[in-house]
């Protein structure tokens, strides 16, 4: 018995929608991570799909893709990070509305503006910026949210607040970000 699902949005939309219903009814917490901006926006329209996700682990595209399911434009996009993250807020707003009614939270991956940490508790949202440590050498960007996810949801388990869990998951994504041949850093382990 697990005591959460994390997944990305890679299977087909209703056998995501299936898992994440089995998993919610279950009492098992659902962490996604959207892949795209094509396939936020679908599953973005699929209000049934976000109310079962306890944590999502979008990007800025994905984010607003998810929020509105539609795709942003890239003026859109870069305004977003320009007017003091009052669109970013926004849209994590409209999504934590639509997701687990009592608690959910929302790791917005932000580039090297690091990270926005939105958090639902009840009616109340909640926002905590982690800036991204200092100036990276971005080998590869494929896999950081992946590894950034994965190392978050291992914090957790491990007994870590969500705030730690994210320095975490970012401490490893910039090992993934170094790593020119591989998408996950192959350093990357239980230290």
């Amino acid at each position: 018995e697990a005591d959460i699902l994390v997944m990305d949005a890679n299977a087909p939309v209703d056998t995501l929608v299936e898992a994440a219903h089995s998993a919610v009814h279950s009492g098992v917490k659902v962490f996604f991570e959207p892949t795209s901006v094509p396939k936020a926006a679908q599953l973005g329209r699929r209000k049934d799909f976000l109310s079962y996700l306890s944590y999502g682990f979008p990007n800025v595209d994905e984010l607003m893709a998810m929020a509105d399911g539609w795709i942003d434009t890239p003026e859109d996009l870069s305004e977003a990070l320009h007017d003091n993250m009052k669109t970013i807020k926004y849209g994590a707003e409209e999504l934590l509305e639509q997701m687990q009614p009592d608690k959910a939270h929302l790791v917005i991956t932000m580039g090297k503006e690091g990270v926005l940490l939105a958090s639902k508790l009840g009616s109340d949202v909640t926002y905590e910026h982690i800036e991204a440590a200092g100036r990276v050498d971005v080998q590869n960007s494929t896999g950081a949210g992946d590894t950034l996810c994965g190392a978050f949801v291992h914090a957790l388990l491990e007994g870590e607040d969500e705030t730690k869990a994210v320095r975490i998951g970012m401490d490893a994504a910039v090992k993934s970000l170094g790593c020119a041949d591989r998408a996950i850093s192959p350093d990357l382990r239980k230290e």
